[in-house]
């Protein structure tokens, strides 16, 4: 089952007004850099769509290209 959550994130300003860079670590301990609209983030954290599979935790962000990275559960706040 797929759930919005709170994925806590690093922001830095976009090229555009209404956008956003946001960096996640991933489990393997790589940053993970996307543009995300403005309204998806708050708190220093990113809405994703999170679910479990194969023992890891998945996000999905809010990107255009909706990039998935496996994520460390503490690391994400319910909705």
């Amino acid at each position: 089952m797929t759930e919005v959550s709170w994925l806590r994130c690093e922001i830095s300003d976009g090229m555009f007004s209404d956008e956003v860079i946001v960096t996640v670590r991933s489990v393997g301990g790589e940053d993970v850099a996307v543009f995300v609209p403005r309204s998806a983030v708050r708190d220093e954290r990113v809405s994703v769509r999170a679910f479990p599979r194969d023992g890891d935790t998945i996000a999905i962000l809010p990107d255009e290209s909706r990039t998935v990275v496996a994520v460390s559960p503490s690391h994400l706040h319910p909705a």
